[in-house]
Parts: structure tokens; sequence; C-alpha cells
């Protein structure tokens, strides 16, 4: 013999789950009847002509200028007995310069004419001499100067 036991939900669980699904349709039915709404009133808007402006934009050209960069000494291809180089130049003077040798690298502030100098420690045979000036809008100008280290007479 096969019994069959039926469990009663509580009357007031139910209601909460009906409560909770009537609500949710009709915001559901109130969002789809505002868009509706809202969509006709916007298809029935006309503008007349003198209310319609056009816009015009311009696009921006940058007004940069190109980074000016003059090495004075050494010159380029040049051969010394001296292990010590003395680097200058002429930049912008709100350029900021990086002289980059094999054993080293320099960060220098211009003066206010552009005028810079310093020395850099170079190895024997040929040496390079990275010189770089990087302006406030980011560009670059650079120069490579060949040096050769030799105490031979030639």
């Amino acid at each position: 013999m096969v019994r069959t036991i039926r469990v009663l939900l509580p009357l007031s669980c139910c209601m909460k789950i009906e409560k909770l699904l009537l609500a949710f349709f009709a915001v559901l039915g109130g969002l789809i009847v505002a868009g509706v709404g809202f969509y006709l009133y916007q298809s029935t808007k006309t503008l007349s002509p003198s209310q319609i402006k056009t816009v015009h934009i311009m696009t921006p050209t940058p007004t940069t200028t190109p980074v000016v960069l003059v090495i004075d000494t050494p010159q380029d291809t040049s051969v010394t007995d001296n292990k010590t180089v003395t680097v200058t130049g002429r930049t912008d003077p709100k350029a900021t310069v990086i002289i980059s040798t094999d054993t080293s690298d320099q960060v220098i502030t211009p003066s206010g004419t552009g005028a810079f100098s310093t020395t850099v420690l170079i190895g024997n045979d040929e040496n390079y001499i990275h010189v770089t000036a990087v302006n406030s809008d980011g560009q670059e100008a650079e120069k490579v100067i060949t040096i050769t280290y030799s105490t031979e007479n030639f």
C-alpha cells in the first residue's frame, strides 16, 4: 500500500512570491509605456530651419618647432690623446640634453641661451658620443659624434 503525503506551503510564502512578480511586471510595463510615449513625443517634434545650427569642429594643428642641436666640440671623426673629452654645444634653452657614451649617461640642463658643456670619459680606440636634445613638446634631435682615442703620432 502506497501512501502519499502532501506538504502544504504556508499561504504567506506563495503570496510574497506573487507580490514580487506583480511588482516586477508592473515596473516593466511602466517602463515600456514610458518608452513608447517618449518615442512618440520625440517623433512629433519638428525644428524649423532657423532653429538648426551648424557646428564646425576645427582640427587643431600642432605648433611645435623642431629641436635645434648644434655640437661645437668635439668635431665628428676627430682623434684625441686625452681620455677626458669636453662636449659643448647649443640647443633650445628649455630643452633637456642627454649625453651618452659606452661608459656613462649624463642629463644636462642648458643655460638661458641654450649653451651646454660637460666632460665625458672615453675608452680606447673608436668611441661614439650620442647627444640628444628633447624639448618640452617631446620632440628630439640627436647627433652622434665619433671620436677615436689614440696615443700614436700621425
